[in-house]
């Protein structure tokens, strides 16, 4: 998604779209100058991410529009709020003002915001009124420096009162009164039990073992375990205990780099007790990804899969780094990704820049079919493209999706090798566009950011269509090829798929003796008696 800067008239108009439907929620106006946005960063050197986090039924929004008296969904209010702030805190004020102002018509949203101006970070909550008013409560609760914050589809402040140090804590003036109006909250207004989360979104079984297990295994790898013990909130992380509350922050037991983070977004709970990997719902090659759903029966029991960090329902991901001894434009570095965070190439993309190659352009369309096939842009849900990103990393994910064990290890290869490439490009391109800015050259310096991002969605799209055409080769028909020099038909080998023995055991286990050979010691050291070569001739004679 990308908005340029523009000044504007008096009088004039944005439109705006629902990010999850696509439809028109209505207009608002335009502020006399608007910052250029590119993804969920500005040229100023702020980044906005999201996590829905659903909330009380009777309070959603979604689906009202301009007739309701709401036009802002969660995504328009991302992005509008991009074109008009600076700072973290002025985000948080801005998404205020025009919520009151314009109504709000989604679910209970999660905010991370952070800029490279202050280098704070902070956490926001919000979720609006239902049917009685147009606005939001909200409240916003910046990370302490040194401490790591995950947010995973529940809402996660507890106890926030008293909220006095704006520096810290900042909270609509109605948050507790409004609880109290609608008989949420049984207290007093400064009581300081009040929690946002246990009022407004309960923690139920799904929650816990949907949402904050996700967390629990973000902290579990990253915490120092004086600050965050995995065993202790095991339980909550499960489902069993609600109760249990795990920490808001958690201090790491070393800084995280940019390689860890993507790594933690990457995760399937390996080798923890939630791992998917291990039972007969794994396949022979040990997947993690379940195909009917988060929830299913047998009988009259329910059971559930596991709601995995990395999952394969991804549209569209990024990892943000922010800088503060960097020009503004160059103050938020995304590293953006189109699919499946385990498997894509994630392309290096600054705030301040305004261009994007083409099979990562979105324009302004945020996925609407119409809107994209207007301006020229090929590839929607419904119409693959290989000129889309999205779709050539979904291709390349889906041979993993089948192949885990033989497939996710070239794929891994090939991004390494890929982002390195990247990387020394991106040094170059930093060096040049900081000497533009720092000269007063705006335009130059960011010619400078438009050209890399362009060159980056073009390496990128290139080399993951070469590599989905490699794993075709690789892992067709079920098994691997590999060079064989002495095979004078293909110059190739083609090994089956290896089974663990526990998936052969599983096997037998269900099937008994139906795949069982009869009197095996006949059988040993005997070459074949039938050829094995897969061909069936089916012969008639017409009438």
């Amino acid at each position: 998604m990308h908005w340029p800067a523009g000044n504007h008239s008096p009088g004039e108009m944005r439109e705006v779209y629902s990010w999850d439907l696509g439809k028109r929620l209505g207009e608002i106006p335009q502020p006399a100058h608007t910052y250029n946005v590119m993804g969920n960063s500005n040229c100023q050197g702020l980044v906005i991410g999201e996590t829905t986090l659903g909330g009380l039924e009777e309070l959603s929004n979604v689906g009202k529009d301009e007739k309701d008296g709401r036009i802002l969904d969660y995504g328009s209010l991302i992005w509008i709020t991009l074109q008009r702030a600076a700072t973290a805190r002025e985000a948080i004020q801005v998404m205020q003002n025009l919520t009151a102002t314009y109504g709000y018509a989604s679910d209970m949203e999660g905010f991370s915001i952070s800029d490279s101006t202050t280098g704070e970070v902070w956490y926001m909550e919000l979720i609006g009124k239902g049917k009685w008013e147009k606005g939001i409560v909200w409240v916003a609760l910046r990370v302490p420096e040194g401490y790591v914050h995950a947010h995973a589809n529940q809402a996660r402040i507890t106890t926030f009162l008293p909220c006095t140090d704006e520096s810290q804590c900042m909270s609509a003036p109605d948050t507790v009164s409004f609880a109290i109006a609608r008989g949420y909250w049984k207290g007093a207004v400064d009581d300081t039990r009040f929690s946002f989360s246990d009022i407004y979104d309960p923690v139920t079984f799904s929650g816990a073992r949907f949402c904050e297990a996700r967390v629990w295994h973000v902290f579990s790898v990253i915490a120092d375990q004086a600050h965050f013990d995995p065993a202790q909130y095991l339980d909550y992380a499960q489902g069993k205990n609600l109760t249990n509350r795990m920490p808001l922050f958690v201090k790491p037991k070393t800084a995280l780099t940019r390689d860890d983070v993507h790594t933690l977004l990457s995760g399937h709970y390996e080798g923890t007790w939630f791992d998917p990997s291990k039972d007969a719902g794994a396949g022979a090659e040990h997947s993690p990804y379940r195909w009917n759903g988060l929830e299913w029966k047998l009988g009259e029991a329910s059971y559930v899969n596991e709601r995995i960090v990395g999952t394969q329902a991804t549209s569209w991901h990024f990892v943000a780094t922010i800088r503060t001894e960097m020009p503004k434009p160059m103050g938020v570095l995304l590293h953006w990704g189109a699919d499946d965070h385990s498997w894509s190439p994630k392309i290096p993309i600054h705030g301040g820049a305004s261009e994007v190659h083409l099979s990562y352009d979105d324009s302004d369309c945020t996925g609407r079919d119409a809107c994209r096939i207007a301006k020229g842009l090929e590839g929607t849900v419904t119409n693959f493209s290989w000129s889309s990103a999205w779709w050539v990393n979904n291709a390349v994910a889906d041979q993993v999706y089948t192949r885990s064990d033989r497939a996710a290890p070239v794929v891994l290869a090939a991004r390494k090798e890929l982002e390195a490439s990247m990387e020394t490009a991106l040094a170059t391109c930093e060096a040049q566009a900081k000497a533009q800015f720092e000269a007063g050259h705006f335009a130059a310096g960011q010619a400078i950011l438009n050209a890399h991002a362009v060159e980056m969605g073009a390496t990128a799209t290139v080399a993951w269509t070469a590599l989905w055409q490699r794993l075709t080769m690789l892992f067709y028909d079920g098994k691997t090829t590999t060079l064989d020099p002495t095979n004078e038909v293909c110059g190739c080998d083609r090994p089956s798929a290896v089974f663990t023995d526990a998936w052969a055991q599983k096997v037998v286990q269900d099937d008994g003796d139906h795949y069982r050979v009869p009197n095996q010691k006949s059988l040993a050291g005997r070459p074949h008696d039938k050829p094995t070569r897969d061909k069936l001739s089916i012969r008639g004679v017409a009438p």
